[in-house]
C-alpha cells in the first residue's frame, strides 16, 4: 500500500488500487487530532499547497482563509489555534527531512507568501516543512500572473499531463529568476520557469505552480505516484540500458567509452556489470529496473535474438505503462526493424562517417549536450 499526503488540495478522482490518499494538515495533532497528519516520514508521497494558513495547518481551505487577518482571525475562534501553539514548524521540518532521506517524493506548491505580522512576521511558506525551499522562492521573484498558454514542458517529464490540465485551466504563478538548485521543466512564453527540480543539500523534490482547478489537483496527485520511491540504498542509473546481442559487441564497448567520456555517468553493458557467480537474468532484470533509457542496438543479428526481443518487450512495456520515452532505437545497419519500432524516431549510427553527429543527437536526448 502506497501513502498519499496532501496538505492544501484534495484529490476527488476515482479511488486508485493500493494507494492511499489523506488529506491532512500539519498541525500538532494535540491541537486538532483528526486534522492533524501522522508523522510525514510515514508517507510515499507527500504535496503541499500552503495557500492560506488554514490549507496548511488543516489541511484545505477554512472560513477565515481569504482573509487578510487570519491569524487573528483563528486564534479569536480557538486559542489553540495561535500559529506558535497549533504548529511546531522545527518539528515538522525535521519529519520532511527524514521522510526525504527515506526516500519520499515531495512536492511543492507555488503560493504567495501571504506575510502578516501577528506576534511577530509570518508568512505561509511556514507550511512549506522546508526552509530551502521557502527560501529557494523568495529569491526567485515570484510573479503572480493569469495565463494559460506555455512556452515549453520537459517531454520526459513526469508532470507532462499536469501541465496540460494547466494550459486549459489555467495557471497563476510562476518565478521569473530560479537561481541554483532549481531544473526547470516548464515555462511560459516568456521563459518564466512553472515548475521545477529542486536540488538544495539533503532537501530534494519538485516545486510546481498549484493547481487551479479540480481536475488540475487530481492529474497532480496521479502524476505524482508515476514517480517510484527511491531507495536510498541504491543509486538509480540515470544514464542508458544497451540491449544489444554478442556479434555488435564491438560498437557497443566503444559506444559505451565515447558516452562516458562526455559525461553519461552510468551506461550499463553486461560484461562491465556481471561478475562471475552471479544471477544473469537477475542482473539484467536490475539493470533494466534501474535505468532511465533502453537503448536497443538494432542489427540483423539482434533483432532476431531472444535476449533482445525479451529486454525490448520488458522495456517497451514500461514506455507504455508509464507513458514516457523508454525505448531509444539505435541502428547499427540497414534491418527490418520491428513493427513496434517503426513509429520511432531512431539513431542512424549505420553510417560511420555521421558517428559523431548522431551521438551528438543521443547525448541531447540524455540531457549531456
Amino acid at each position: 500500500m502506497r501513502r498519499v499526503l496532501t496538505v492544501g488540495l484534495t484529490y476527488t478522482g476515482d479511488p486508485i488500487a493500493e494507494v492511499e490518499i489523506e488529506n491532512l494538515g500539519l498541525c500538532q495533532a494535540s491541537v486538532d487530532r483528526e486534522r492533524a497528519a501522522f508523522a510525514l516520514y510515514e508517507y510515499d508521497t507527500i504535496i503541499i499547497n500552503p495557500e492560506s494558513y488554514s490549507h496548511f495547518l488543516f489541511g484545505r481551505a477554512g472560513e477565515f482563509s481569504n482573509e487578510a487577518h487570519e491569524l487573528g482571525l483563528l486564534k479569536r475562534q480557538n486559542d489553540s489555534y495561535d500559529l506558535d501553539a497549533a504548529f511546531d514548524a522545527e518539528d515538522r521540518r525535521k519529519e520532511l527531512e527524514a521522510a526525504i532521506t527515506d526516500g519520499a517524493t515531495v512536492i511543492w506548491c507555488l503560493s504567495e507568501p501571504k506575510r502578516m505580522n501577528f506576534f511577530g512576521y509570518r508568512e505561509t511558506h511556514l507550511g512549506y516543512a522546508a526552509p530551502t525551499v521557502a527560501s529557494l522562492v523568495k529569491r526567485s521573484n515570484l510573479l503572480v500572473k493569469k495565463g494559460r498558454r506555455m512556452g515549453g514542458v520537459d517531454p520526459d517529464s513526469p508532470f507532462v499531463r499536469y501541465f496540460e490540465v494547466l494550459s486549459r485551466t489555467g495557471w497563476t504563478l510562476c518565478l521569473a529568476d530560479p537561481g541554483e538548485g532549481f531544473a526547470s521543466i516548464a515555462a511560459t512564453p516568456e521563459g518564466y520557469s512553472l515548475g521545477g527540480k529542486v536540488t538544495l543539500g539533503p532537501t530534494t523534490g519538485w516545486l510546481l505552480a498549484p493547481p487551479t482547478s479540480q481536475d488540475a489537483a487530481n492529474q497532480l496527485v496521479r502524476d505524482s505516484l508515476a514517480l517510484e520511491k527511491a531507495n536510498p540504498a541504491h543509486e538509480k542509473y540515470h544514464g542508458l540500458f544497451l540491449s544489444h546481442t554478442g556479434v555488435d559487441k564491438p560498437f557497443v564497448r566503444q559506444l559505451r567509452t565515447d558516452l562516458m567520456a562526455r559525461g553519461v555517468e552510468r551506461v550499463w553493458l553486461d560484461e562491465a556489470e556481471i561478475d562471475i557467480g552471479d544471477s544473469l537474468i537477475a542482473k539484467i532484470e536490475e539493470g533494466i529496473k534501474l535505468s532511465r533509457y533502453i537503448a536497443v542496438v538494432l542489427s540483423t543479428k539482434s533483432i532476431g535474438a531472444p535476449w533482445v526481443k525479451k529486454e525490448l518487450d520488458v522495456a517497451m512495456n514500461r514506455e507504455i505503462a508509464s507513458g514516457e520515452v523508454v525505448v531509444l532505437p539505435l541502428l547499427i545497419e540497414a534491418c527490418e526493424l520491428p513493427e513496434f519500432l517503426k513509429g520511432k524516431l531512431y539513431a542512424d549510427f549505420s553510417k560511420p562517417e555521421e558517428y559523431e553527429a548522431v551521438l551528438a543527437k543521443l547525448l541531447r536526448r540524455l540531457r549531456i549536450a
